[in-house]
């Protein structure tokens, strides 16, 4: 049997998943009755998933399976992502769920019947993620010949892996049934695609759960092989506090290995599971590992990552879901308090691989980490996608809702950094800090006024963290006129919350407009507090400083064009809610750069305006990125290609508790003004150029390494501690950097556990990975010092 190494087992580049509305999500729930409001979604409520190997279409209410077949020579998921559906062109597909109970047959007709309540929204996202998903459909009526409705409450789950679909037809019935038989069958066009499962009949009591189960295996032109599971064992054992080994047990339904991660003392410490996976088969074998842990401390901020027996991260991809929700008065099937990490090896045959599963919570090499998931809304309620984003596990720093189901705005809850928390006592510390948030991606209303929401919208997580989180939402506008493709980044820092927005909007057809915002800062529906200025500058300083006059739903400023090489607006003197506590803080954007053709002509320079908003609490403006104004008409070939960069900067100096001690006097001299942000714009304005190697992007710097496998980098500039990523990379191990600055040459070290201190992807397309550090660029009174950077291999 041979030992090997991470780098022989990792994913392939067909090892993903995606799950969207096809139509976009249904607005049905309606907070503030706000103008422009969109109720509802007259279209068809079709779910779809498309892995690397197959997709499926599912409408939700008709529970009909209208597409199910193979996708051959599939892209990669970067390119998936963006791309139009392929879902469509496939064939369709037969599903049959049938009950027979009494001597009576039951079909099922319908689901998702009562979709009018958030709590109990009847089409719930379980797992969601890049390798996974597990969704259920409630509420399936079951009707016989005569029109009699099935007495039982009945739900259809789907688990979807790339190369794996189970469905699960659950029934648990509310009166006696004689005789009860479950009937579950599934039928595609291609190998693999098809199966069945029918139960004995048996006498079934008021709430006993009964099921039926349909494994298939896209593409296996011998599914019983893809089945097997000779050969192969996962052994586990706790690193931290060695006691024995931890069990890791099969669950053939969703074909993983469960391994129970064990508590933790606090958010400072970590979880390190010793793993052993063998496949002492004579064919390859794909392992499943699922990493469980329930209940908390530590996960409002927590990466998961797979480490070779050295401690060296990999870039094997560890899925990272949870779920913190609970109803005080009931229960529901998924909620509560849980984490689930989820992961796909593939072993060579005769194989043994031993590593180390590390959960990283509020510090990666003593840092506080950055992490970005999906957070499960089970228990909580309308039950669909959101992601949240952490620096540190002290609580949330920023959120999205692609589908913006609940307050139609994409950017959602926003939180400061390591200030006074939501409190009255101003000593306590460690814990959620005041919500400042609500922002959006792309605004547009029609000619006619009417809102175009995203629909098909998508999500693929690039990386989870800790050092730098990536994730990319893509969309279309329901009248498709207008695809969209966002990148959200969060780098591992010790100051403040900043979040850098990459966008991309590309216009198909020709479209008038009445209304249109490529980005906000603070949203239609979602901006709960005031504030009394506004100031606006560039690279050279304040430009102009200003009092919002807050008209509700009107333009106060239209059409301010933006100018210099870095624009940025501060909103500041925020105005604490009466019922808040703790401390708050302020909002700023720096437009990092800027690329638009519209209306058929390029537009040099951005432009902004300040829309007046009323968000059931105060009026507010809200600050938009927007055409100039005299583009009334958006043309096929017209785009706009943008990054900007969030910073939420805590009001008082008093009010930061963190180490970071240039930030502190950063405050002490210009808090609760515009200043904070024009040191952020202008300090993280980078100067990078490359002596070996390939600059790539400026900030946050990318560098695309020489073919020794090298890069020397000098930058200009710096604040916090900046994300530095080397890419093109032919393995995981083995580099060093090293930094020269004042004269002085050190090795970039911040371990405190070992080789704790950066992070490893793997990009499957090209076989290559990169590594993110996190590099101190502060200096002393935001001094702009150069520093030169050495990458390269260990001798």
């Amino acid at each position: 049997m041979d030992n090997i190494k991470p780098n022989q087992c990792m994913t392939d580049k067909l090892d993903y998943a995606f799950q969207w509305w096809a139509n976009g999500f249904a607005y049905r729930f309606n907070y503030f009755n706000r103008p422009g409001r969109r109720e509802d979604n007259p279209a068809p409520k079709v779910l779809c998933f498309q892995t690397g190997r197959f997709g499926l279409a599912l409408d939700v209410e008709k529970v009909r399976l209208l597409r199910l077949g193979l996708i051959p020579e599939a892209d990669p998921a970067d390119q998936v992502v963006c791309q139009e559906d392929k879902i469509i062109s496939l064939p369709p597909g037969q599903l049959a769920l049938e009950v027979e109970a009494g001597g009576q047959k039951y079909v099922c007709s319908a689901g998702a019947i009562r979709q009018d309540d958030p709590l109990t929204f009847p089409v719930r996202m379980v797992e969601h993620g890049r390798l996974f998903h597990r969704t259920d459909v409630q509420q399936l009526v079951f009707v016989d010949s005569l029109g009699s409705i099935l007495p039982a409450d009945c739900r259809l789950e789907m688990a979807v892996w790339p190369d794996r679909l189970t469905l699960i037809l659950e029934v648990t019935p509310k009166a006696t049934l004689d005789s009860c038989r479950l009937t579950l069958k599934v039928a595609g066009d291609g190998a693999g695609l098809s199966g069945q499962c029918v139960t004995e009949p048996i006498p079934a009591q008021p709430g006993q759960k009964l099921s039926a189960a349909v494994t298939l295996w896209p593409g296996a032109e011998n599914p019983a092989a893809e089945r097997a599971d000779d050969g192969v064992s996962v052994t586990a054992r706790d690193l931290i506090a060695p006691g024995g080994p931890i069990a890791a047990t099969r669950d053939s339904l969703y074909g993983w290995h469960h391994i129970e991660l064990p508590q933790i003392p606090d958010v400072e410490a970590f979880a390190r599971i010793g793993l052993s996976l063998v496949n002492d088969s004579d064919s390859p074998r794909t392992l499943r590992l699922a990493f469980w842990k329930d209940g908390n401390p530590g996960l409002t901020g927590c990466t998961p990552m797979i480490r070779d027996s050295e401690g060296n991260p990999t870039g094997l991809m560890v899925q990272l879901s949870k779920n913190w929700h609970l109803q005080k008065d009931r229960r529901m099937l998924y909620d509560g308090v849980w984490f689930r990490g989820l992961s796909i090896v593939h072993l060579p045959p005769r194989s043994k691989l031993d590593c180390e599963f590390t959960m990283a919570y509020a510090r990666w090499g003593g840092l506080p980490a950055a992490s970005h998931s999906q957070l499960c809304l089970i228990g909580w309620g309308h039950n669909q996608l959101w992601d949240q984003a952490a620096i540190g596990s002290w609580g949330e720093n920023i959120c999205y809702e692609p589908d913006a189901t609940q307050r139609r705005c994409m950017i959602d809850d926003i939180r400061p950094l390591m200030v006074t928390p939501m409190s009255d006592d101003p000593a306590q510390r460690w814990n959620w800090t005041n919500n400042v948030g609500g922002g959006d991606f792309l605004v547009y209303f029609d000619a006619a006024g009417r809102h175009r929401p995203l629909k098909r919208v998508r999500t693929y997580y690039r990386d989870h963290g800790p050092n730098l989180t990536c994730v990319t939402y893509a969309g279309l506008t329901d009248d498709e006129a207008i695809a969209t493709r966002m990148d959200v980044l969060l780098p591992r820092c010790d100051d403040m919350t900043r979040a850098c927005h990459r966008f991309r909007y590309d216009v198909r057809r020709a479209t008038r407009f009445s209304r249109l915002a490529f980005y906000q800062l603070g949203s239609d529906h979602y901006l709960w507090f005031g504030y009394e200025k506004i100031a606006r500058g560039n690279e050279s300083g304040l430009i102009d400083e200003w009092q919002p006059r807050k008209a509700e739903w009107e333009y106060e400023n239209k059409g301010i064009e933006c100018s210099g090489a870095v624009p940025w607006f501060s909103l500041h003197e925020s105005v604490r809610p009466a019922k808040a506590l703790g401390a708050w803080a302020n909002r700023g954007l720096v437009i990092r750069s800027w690329k638009a053709r519209l209306g058929g002509r390029d537009v040099p320079a951005p432009f902004a305006s300040i829309f007046g908003t009323f968000d059931s609490y105060v009026p507010s403006a809200a600050l938009e990125l927007s055409p100039p104004p005299d583009v009334t008409e958006l043309l096929p070939g017209d785009y706009v290609d943008c990054e900007v960069e969030v910073v939420i900067i805590p009001q008082a100096s008093d009010d930061y508790y963190g180490p970071n001690e240039n930030l502190r006097a950063a405050l002490a001299e210009g808090a609760n003004t515009w200043k904070p942000v024009f040191r952020e714009a202008v300090g993280n304005d980078l100067q990078v150029r490359a002596s070996a190697g390939k600059v790539l992007h400026n900030y946050p710097v990318v560098v695309d390494v020489d073919e020794k496998q090298s890069a020397a980098i000098d930058i200009a500039g710096g604040v916090g501690y900046v994300p530095i990523t080397f890419v093109g990379l032919t393995d995981y191990r083995g580099y060093q950097l090293s930094q020269t600055l004042d004269g002085k040459t050190s090795k970039v070290d911040q371990a405190v556990l070992g080789n704790d201190f950066w992070q490893a992807g793997y990009d499957a397309a090209s076989k290559r990975w990169g590594i993110t550090y996190n590099v101190n660029l502060d200096s002393p009174r935001d001094k702009r010092r150069n520093v030169q950077l050495i990458f390269r291999p260990m001798a």
